[in-house]
């Protein structure tokens, strides 16, 4: 990727696949992306609550997690403010209109060099690789600094 390369929506997908579709492929990292979202009114959250009232709560915390990328216990708590709100008398247009704050955490495959740096919502996780020669694993650590100054490196 050369230094000019912008990603952005119209791109993304070209160079981060969501660990749920893809598997990795030779020298990506993973990546997860974390940042506080706001699940807001849409079809998606309607459903939830049609959900809800239908005493489908797990269901609803699974869509949560798996859909809306909440981090759990996130994905239970709004479900469960959700309920809270519904059970109080608010109508379901109330509900629907209320925002509700959740950590989002989601996962990508990528090349390192894709991952923005010095950006606290990215973190990136080095993948461990089958070698069928030894039938072991082994992961490639790229270290900051000279191996010489790392105590039990020499």
């Amino acid at each position: 990727m050369s230094e000019q390369t912008i990603i952005d929506e119209s791109n993304f997908d070209e160079y981060f696949f969501d660990v749920r579709k893809h598997a990795p492929k030779a020298g990506q990292v993973l990546a997860k992306y974390r940042a506080v979202a706001c699940f807001c009114d849409g079809q998606q959250k309607r459903d939830l609550i049609q959900l809800l009232k239908e005493d489908k709560a797990k269901e609803a915390a699974l869509v949560m997690r798996k859909i809306h990328f909440a981090k759990e216990p996130d994905c239970y708590r709004v479900c469960r403010e959700m309920c809270e709100d519904l059970a109080s008398g608010m109508s379901d247009e109330e509900v629907a209109a209320k925002e509700y704050e959740y950590v989002l955490e989601a996962f990508y495959y990528t090349q390192r060099e894709c991952v923005p740096k010095n950006d606290p919502h990215w973190e990136t996780i080095q993948l461990l690789e089958y070698n069928p020669e030894s039938g072991g694993f082994s992961v490639r650590v790229e270290l900051g600094e000279s191996d010489e100054d790392i105590p039990g490196t020499s």
